[in-house]
């Protein structure tokens, strides 16, 4: 059922952050999905694309979530043959993962997609609010990444966000 739009307007900013924040998500999640991704699997592959091979756990810590909760999608992606594990060259104990040729289109395709189809969503921002908005955003998502890190502790420090 859809909220009424005087519920919105009632509606805590907080709340309707984490209401505006789950459609989109929504959104993005369908968007993927329909070239083989999670939002999860796409953060991945930007996060490799950005940088050198790197493990599963500093990966997980660029992505902000636990290194087991990137297990299932690590695996998906080297099935697909968008990223590969490779044995440190220094340290043969340590896997690194590093992105495809496969994987860099797969993500270029995605990332294309994105802009086609999410961001027209947001046409309704004017211009000159773009930067008000997004310091808005931004702030918003430090201080909610720091008190989770304050709150998971020594472990959850140093976390990066996407």
């Amino acid at each position: 059922m859809r909220t009424s739009e005087a519920d919105l307007e009632r509606m805590s900013l907080s709340r309707l952050l984490a209401v505006a924040g789950h459609l989109v998500a929504m959104h993005w999640q369908r968007l993927m999905g329909g070239y083989g991704l999670t939002p999860h699997g796409l953060a991945v592959l930007a996060s490799l694309e950005r940088g050198s091979a790197l493990t599963q756990r500093e990966l997980a810590r660029r992505c902000g979530v636990a290194p087991s909760t990137l297990n299932h999608t690590v695996d998906h992606l080297e099935r697909s043959g968008w990223i590969e594990r490779r044995r440190d060259v220094a340290d043969r104990r340590l896997v690194r993962l590093a992105l495809t040729e496969t994987g860099r289109r797969q993500l270029r395709q995605a990332q294309d997609a994105a802009g086609r189809e999410m961001e027209p969503m947001l046409d309704h921002l004017p211009p000159a609010d773009e930067r008000i908005v997004r310091d808005f955003l931004l702030a918003t998502e430090e201080r909610f990444q720091s008190e989770d890190d304050a709150l998971a502790g020594p472990a959850g420090a140093g976390t990066e966000r996407l």
